[in-house]
């Protein structure tokens, strides 16, 4: 991936700093190096994304979320490591043949809405629901392993592949899925671009399973949502210039990532940035 190639170069500017005796601790060199190179990016447990990545697997989680009947984990597990094989969580305008999307999905084999419409399977929610809707077809799916149970959707070349992202794809599952609290950090370069707090409202209710947001002037608060809301607004934060999210006693902004504060447990707010 980009962003881990990405660390080779900042690993050299910390040898670097090293080399012309600056006295700082590797840690701090190497944040003041990302700090300057000025690129955004994603910290998920031991996972780095681009924030590109991050905000396709939070809508893609929410999908799972939203679904009927309810699904377990192991449904965003399953749908995540297909789409880190098929296209490293990018939604891709084309690929092999006519695959298309996250999850390189072929219309020429019925995939789309209706069957055939490349042009939906580009959106990332369709896309995870046509993969769900497949996956709770199969007798058994929750039993799978990652690799089986992927490859009886998707039908690939080797679908032995899947497989090697199950650890990946069940951090990033438990992440967004708001089972392990504040852990979803991202680091952001300031926005050149801010949505309107209506657009952000829009896509926050078509993306999870939500009460009605509101929304005044740049901040939108989510009554009675939890952290599931709280990291997929830090997951879209680069894509929809998202400053700050507050909830239940913490405050991530594009700056300082986590910090503990007095933000209350009744709602998840985020505020937009200013440009």
């Amino acid at each position: 991936m980009a962003a881990r190639t990405t660390k080779v170069v900042l690993a050299l500017a910390v040898v670097a700093a090293i080399g012309i005796g600056a006295v700082v601790g590797i840690r701090a060199l190497f944040s003041v190096a990302k700090h300057n190179l000025a690129y955004s990016y994603c910290d998920v447990g031991a996972y780095e994304l681009d924030t590109g990545q991050t905000s396709v697997a939070a809508q893609m989680v929410g999908e799972v979320s939203r679904f009927t009947p309810a699904l377990p984990e192991r449904a965003a597990v399953l749908v995540l490591a297909a789409a880190l094989q098929e296209s490293k969580l990018t939604n891709l305008a084309s690929g092999d043949r006519d695959s298309v999307g996250v999850l390189q999905q072929r219309p020429s084999q019925g995939w789309g809405n209706p069957a055939g419409n490349a042009a939906s399977l580009r959106n990332v929610t369709e896309a995870t629901r046509e993969f769900l809707v497949k996956l709770v077809g199969i007798d058994g799916w929750q039993k799978l392993a990652v690799a089986d149970a992927v490859q009886r959707v998707q039908i690939s070349a080797d679908g032995s592949l899947y497989g090697q992202y199950e650890d990946e794809a069940k951090t990033l599952a438990d992440t967004l899925q708001g089972h392990t609290g504040p852990t979803l950090t991202c680091t952001i370069a300031k926005p050149t671009a801010v949505a309107t707090a209506a657009t952000v409202v829009t896509e926050l209710r078509a993306q999870l399973p939500v009460n009605t947001p509101t929304a005044l002037g740049k901040t939108i608060s989510v009554p009675g949502a939890a952290w599931q809301t709280a990291s997929w607004f830090v997951a879209n934060a680069d894509r929809l210039g998202i400053d700050q999210v507050s909830y239940d006693g913490h405050t991530w902004s594009r700056q300082h990532q986590w910090k503990t504060s007095t933000a209350p447990k009744t709602a998840v707010v985020a505020t937009l940035a200013t440009v």
